[in-house]
């Protein structure tokens, strides 16, 4: 029998998906997450649900699945692109403010450091309104 938790997990590790969003995403804990990926008789519907935020259409790995339940819309799909692409690369443009603002620590550049830190905190706050 196969065992639908591992084939999901190992699936969203490979992807490189952080666990975390996609615990937000499904609105449940990351415990809860982990303990899903256990399961051997993982709920389709769970499957979907994963499936619809990472972009992959289990049914591919499932051929059992029903692929009635698996509708997404290619709008919704293309928003959640670019969802994920506009978080990775806030992500990455954080870490660089970070690293400027060292480099103007270290050089003494306040109003340099200054503008740093505004833009960060800016990038902060458009990050958790995600």
């Amino acid at each position: 029998m196969i065992h639908r938790g591992e084939i999901v997990g190992k699936f969203v590790r490979k992807s490189g998906y952080s666990l975390v969003k996609l615990s937000d995403k499904l609105a449940i804990s990351r415990n809860t997450l982990y303990n899903k990926f256990h399961n051997a008789n993982l709920s389709y519907r769970f499957i979907q649900d994963v499936g619809r935020v990472l972009n992959y259409d289990f049914s591919l790995d499932f051929p059992e699945m029903p692929k009635e339940e698996f509708a997404t819309g290619e709008k919704d799909n293309d928003l959640l692109r670019l969802e994920i692409k506009y978080s990775n690369l806030l992500e990455k443009h954080i870490k660089l403010l970070e690293l400027l603002v060292k480099v103007a620590n270290h050089s003494e550049n306040h109003s340099l450091e200054q503008e740093l830190n505004k833009l960060m905190e800016e990038g902060m706050q458009d990050n958790h309104n995600i």
